[in-house]
């Protein structure tokens, strides 16, 4: 007689094809209301997250797991593979103008709001096992965790955006770009020879530790860095994940009756505009949901969909906690390890190292508090 264990492992391939199948008319008919909405622009940017869900998943590119490998057993591979990230963009993003190509890259005032957020989002990712992208491709694979931050997340980063401009009061000072002075090449070589040269430098410690550099991810830095390219030739800006948080929030706070349209941060040009037009005209909220997406075709796809263990209570408190935190530090600090990290970095801009620091600093916090919130030692 077959055992339950076994009919639902042969059921399995069943449900992931229904996943599979389902997901698939979502994504074309929300290409097609994007396509209605904004055109072929907006079409191609909602495929361009549905590829960065898919290759985040398939890769299990992280950022959080990174620094926590890092900070914890001096695993020095994923930092890395994330500044040989930000360097493949720098490459475009800096010269743009110098090519021709009508995009800029992302500056950011050096502020308090930064040190805070930036510190805040490194614990909150931590706390709930991943970042800005690690949220959204392990949501859309089925991670009962995410479950919990993914919401969060979003209540936060609307607090975050009612908060902002009496934080960003309290001091700052104009965007600093590196070798701001010099010629757009001289610019670029100055800003490569610092990513490249922490990237090495995180390599070489490594190598001297026996570490190796995984094949799958520079294969990964690399695939991830042209997608970025491309969404930074389509949308003229480099990509950026936790604006799309704060725009799905501040859409349901108005939905229920608050007036969000009222406070000075929705009332600046970028955010009014965004508030005003559906979540699939904004740029970064398209590309959240082709995330979304493109992470449970994959999963759906490889027979992970199913395969993901359910967190313990504690272990869902610390996601709440932590998508909480990231919410209010995304704001507060201009982005995550995407939009701050590696689009500032990328970028020349100093505020994207300052993010980096801060954020190492919060890490370690959250590391210490993991234990005390269900997780083991990693």
């Amino acid at each position: 007689m077959m055992s339950r264990a076994t009919a639902r492992s042969k059921d399995a391939p069943t449900r992931e094809m229904i996943v599979f199948t389902g997901l698939g008319v979502i994504w074309l008919a929300v290409a097609g209301l994007v396509g209605l909405d904004t055109g072929a622009k907006g079409v191609t940017l909602f495929a361009l997250g549905t590829a960065l869900g898919t290759v985040f998943l398939s890769f299990q590119y992280g950022f959080a797991s990174g620094w926590r490998n890092f900070l914890q057993s001096g695993n020095m591979t994923g930092l890395a593979s994330h500044f040989l990230l930000a360097a493949l963009c720098a490459v475009l993003f800096i010269p743009a103008g110098t090519l021709g190509i009508s995009a800029a890259g992302s500056l950011a005032p050096i502020s308090l709001s930064l040190f805070i957020g930036a510190f805040a989002f490194g614990i909150g990712m931590q706390l709930a096992n991943g970042c800005g992208s690690g949220v959204l491709f392990s949501f859309g694979g089925g991670s009962g965790r995410m479950l919990m931050a993914l919401p969060f997340f979003v209540l936060g980063s609307l607090l975050g955006s009612l908060w902002l401009p009496s934080v960003l009061a309290w001091g700052q000072l104009d965007p600093i770009q590196i070798g701001g002075g010099l010629t757009p090449v001289l610019r670029t070589l100055v800003n490569l020879l610092l990513l490249v040269g922490a990237s090495f430098i995180f390599w070489q410690a490594g190598r001297r530790r026996g570490q190796t550099m995984p094949r799958k991810l520079v294969l990964g830095s690399l695939i991830i860095a042209a997608l970025c390219w491309a969404v930074f030739l389509v949308s003229g800006h480099p990509w950026g994940v936790t604006f799309g948080f704060t725009l799905w929030g501040a859409k349901l706070a108005s939905a229920v009756g608050f007036d969000i349209a009222s406070h000075e941060f929705w009332q600046w040009p970028g955010p009014a505009r965004a508030l005003a037009h559906s979540v699939l005209a904004d740029n970064s909220s398209l590309m959240d949901i082709g995330m979304l997406i493109g992470a449970g075709l994959w999963a759906a796809f490889s027979g992970a969909f199913y395969k993901q263990a359910w967190p313990n209570q504690r272990q869902l408190l610390a996601a709440a906690i932590g998508g909480l935190l990231m919410g209010v530090g995304a704001r507060f600090a201009f982005g995550c390890n995407i939009g701050a990290f590696l689009a500032g970095t990328a970028s020349g801009s100093l505020h994207g190292w300052i993010w980096f620091a801060m954020a190492m600093g919060g890490s370690w916090v959250g590391i210490k508090l993991r234990p005390h919130l269900g997780f083991g030692e990693k």
